[in-house]
């Protein structure tokens, strides 16, 4: 998400520590330690990386039902259907979601049903999690830090107000589950060339993009390979295959070729933010997916052999009013 500039260590993060990244040219700041009990857990053996993956899940969980082109399966539960995306056994799981808006409210947006229905089925694979949260260092001058947050609301705007505080409670529910969670943090020269450049919004989603994939090779190169990461934040920036367009946003390719192909992506779409309309009708399985044949089964389509896009069940009239507006 192009959140407004936030000061994540104040509310997520202890400590500066050394850059780990060669020429990263600021300190990146950890989350607080974790607990012993976590820590034990993160060091279990990751089974999600395991000698025969996910053996304990395929031999237990529901297949899903054929249900049309893209190879499309309906699955009971949220929860089965990211579980059979995962079957590969990736390191790198890059979730990326449609974000709620303000012109659709009284919604479950995609983070926080991400948070509650398909977190905890990460929690004892991955170690990292890099979240989309732009949090440059204390010494970047603040008028550079409110500048580029006043470029990044053409795309924020329409964006539901509470989406960034859903962000860090996403941020918050992960460590609490074992994850050292990072927010994406920029250079003080990497927000002067966003200030510098002709496109404000071209220039936005590829310093997320590029600041992303920085993070991401860090944590592949230092970290055992039994560990595994979560990538979450907009659908635009995990594409396996962008379009030429869009490709210099994606960190896709490069993140998944540094992890040796060992990389999924998952699209998460809540289906009332469906339209008939551009950007949705550009996207590979809207010409797939009928609405009006929607029922309480999840949705999982295959765009291509590393490529998931998951469609919640769309809410009931009774689900519908309980949802944070």
């Amino acid at each position: 998400m192009l959140a407004a500039v936030i000061e994540w260590t104040v509310t997520a993060c202890a400590g500066p520590r050394a850059p780990s990244v060669p020429g990263h040219g600021q300190a990146s700041r950890a989350p607080p330690a974790m607990s012993a009990d976590a820590a034990s857990s993160a060091s279990r053996p990751n089974p999600l990386l395991s000698a025969a993956p996910n053996a304990a899940l395929s031999a237990t969980a529901p297949p899903g039902r054929p249900c049309g082109d893209l190879d499309c399966l309906a699955f009971a539960t949220p929860r089965l259907a990211f579980e059979h995306a995962l079957a590969g056994s990736p390191r790198v799981v890059a979730v990326g979601e449609a974000h709620a808006q303000k012109a659709v409210p009284g919604v479950d947006s995609a983070t926080g049903r991400f948070a509650r229905e398909l977190l905890p089925a990460l929690a004892p694979r991955v170690t990292g999690m890099v979240l989309e949260l732009l949090a440059p260092a204390r010494r970047c001058e603040a008028h550079e830090e409110q500048a580029v947050a006043e470029r990044a609301k053409p795309i924020t705007e329409p964006q539901r107000a509470t989406n960034q505080s859903e962000f860090l409670a996403l941020g918050f529910d992960a460590k609490k589950l074992g994850m050292k969670v990072e927010p994406l943090v920029p250079t003080c020269e990497e927000l002067k060339s966003v200030l510098a450049a002709k496109s404000d919004i071209d220039a936005l989603l590829r310093l997320i993009a590029g600041v992303t994939e920085r993070e991401v090779f860090d944590f592949l190169d230092h970290e055992p390979a039994a560990h595994g990461i979560l990538i979450y934040g907009g659908l635009v920036h995990n594409d396996l295959a962008p379009t030429p367009a869009h490709a210099p946003w994606s960190f896709g390719p490069a993140v998944a070729e540094h992890a040796r192909g060992s990389y999924v992506e998952v699209d998460l779409i809540v289906p009332e933010l469906i339209r008939d309309e551009a950007p949705w009708t550009e996207l590979p399985w809207f010409s797939h997916y009928n609405r009006e044949r929607a029922s309480k089964d999840t949705l999982l389509y295959a765009t291509g052999p590393r490529s998931f896009v998951l469609i919640f069940p769309p809410k009931t009239a009774s689900e519908a009013e309980k949802a944070t507006p």
